[in-house]
């Protein structure tokens, strides 16, 4: 059995993941199971255990963790290996430790599918890797809990298979061998396993896609010269947050010379006429999904012939990205076929004997930010496109004059024949702010 099938029957002329519905609940449509997403999820994790030979997977990722569990709790601890799911092969839904005393009976009543899998500090032990905490007591806090992970892993007879991890502290690694258990890494089955979307997780890229365009809409709306780049975070904050956005992971906005080269971060710098800002929102979440997004407008004014031709190169290199992915496309070959660099480009004559020359990545995503399948170099892996993978194209380009840089970013889904482009946003012309 190919692990990557959907089992979904596809017709190929017509290869269309339909949203027909908004992000709530009715009585009167059928919308995502949510139960039968969660169980086809975890079951073709499985699929990819065996796979890669793994017996159980320790598995600290935020998002993958969600994927696995479809627990939403601490959020705001994404950013560090705050605990971790005990993921044991052929098992159903992964352990989840909870606290007794905080949070047990909340996930208990939320999580109705992890009934057996909710398990307090006595029966599986979060020792914080993240804490400071002296030499002697960290080795027995991992001491403690590997002990109880190799008692789970006896119960399911998977004691004598590897266990992946996909990062946590070298003190954990080694108790765990200590133990006798053989770690393996735990970031490579995971993210193959996420590679190929359901039908359902297309819809809910979409989603989130259709909330970032709500942002983009405030800011068209409500730009105006004067203001600084963070008011344009503040307006699409809260355009996407009232539209549905469980949270964004980060953001980029530059305007003028920020945007030549590129900054990848925001500042308080004044939006002042005839220059281009940049807006990208990384990456707006709803239900553990997300798109990369990115847009670029102009302050003001019409564009200069030199700004004409740097905004139309990113517009092109799309086009031609577009036309190189469908099934059977490999990674290396859409790499060595996508458009390349020119550099140090000064006049438009230059810019347009340059056409569609430079990309910046492109690469998984739809779950966690820069998964697979993706190419950054020739020692990636080269894997084959095929339905529902989820690629991000990110064209970026700017010349070494003052007229400043663009940047475009879409994510394309491929189908039985080609892609679909699932940020809806409209690039093809530069869209004018401030008038």
């Amino acid at each position: 059995m190919n692990v990557r099938d959907n089992s979904q029957s596809v017709d190929a002329q017509d290869d269309r993941v339909l949203q027909r519905y908004g992000t709530g609940n009715v009585d009167w449509q059928q919308r995502i199971d949510w139960d039968a997403l969660r169980r086809k999820r975890v079951e073709r994790a499985h699929q990819f255990m065996a796979k890669h030979g793994i017996g159980a997977a320790l598995i600290y990722n935020h998002d993958r963790k969600r994927y696995l569990s479809a627990v939403w709790n601490h959020p705001y601890a994404r950013h560090v290996p705050r605990d971790f799911v005990l993921f044991v092969r052929d098992a159903g839904f992964p352990y989840v430790s909870v606290s007794k005393h905080t949070d047990q009976s909340r996930v208990v009543e939320d999580c109705p599918w992890l009934e057996g899998r909710l398990m307090t500090e006595g029966e599986l032990f979060n020792p914080r890797i993240y804490r400071f905490q002296s030499a002697s007591e960290a080795t027995r806090k991992y001491t403690l809990t590997v002990s109880q992970i190799k008692g789970i892993l006896k119960k399911h007879g998977v004691a004598d298979l590897p266990v992946s991890v996909d990062y946590s502290t070298p003190g954990m690694i080694h108790a765990l061998e200590q133990a006798g258990l053989k770690v393996v890494d735990g970031t490579s089955w995971i993210d193959e396993c996420g590679m190929v979307k359901f039908d359902e997780e297309i819809f809910c890229m979409k989603t989130a896609a259709s909330i970032n365009e709500a942002g983009y809409g405030a800011v068209l709306r409500e730009a105006r010269i004067g203001m600084k780049e963070t008011d344009l975070q503040g307006i699409m904050s809260k355009a996407m947050y009232e539209a549905g956005a469980e949270y964004i992971e980060g953001w980029v906005v530059a305007a003028g010379e920020r945007t030549n080269p590129r900054s990848f971060n925001w500042s308080d710098r004044a939006l002042r006429p005839r220059e281009f800002v940049t807006l990208e929102a990384c990456h707006v979440n709803w239900c553990g999904y997300k798109v990369c997004y990115d847009r670029t407008f102009l302050m003001g004014a019409k564009p200069s012939e030199l700004q004409r031709e740097i905004y139309q190169t990113g517009v092109e290199m799309h086009a031609k990205f577009q036309e190189l992915l469908k099934p059977g496309v490999s990674m290396h070959e859409l790499a060595e076929k996508r458009p390349k660099p020119g550099v140090n480009l000064k006049t438009a004559q230059q810019v347009r004997d340059w056409r569609a020359t430079w990309s910046n990545h492109f690469g998984g995503m739809g779950i966690a930010w820069d998964s697979a399948p993706y190419y950054y170099s020739a020692e990636d892996p080269d894997f084959v496109l095929e339905r529902n993978m989820t690629i991000a194209y990110h064209a970026m380009m700017w010349t070494d004059r003052d007229e400043g840089g663009i940047a475009i970013e879409n994510t394309y889904r491929i189908t039985a024949n080609g892609c679909e482009n699932l940020n809806k946003w409209p690039y093809e012309d530069i869209q004018i702010l401030g008038l």
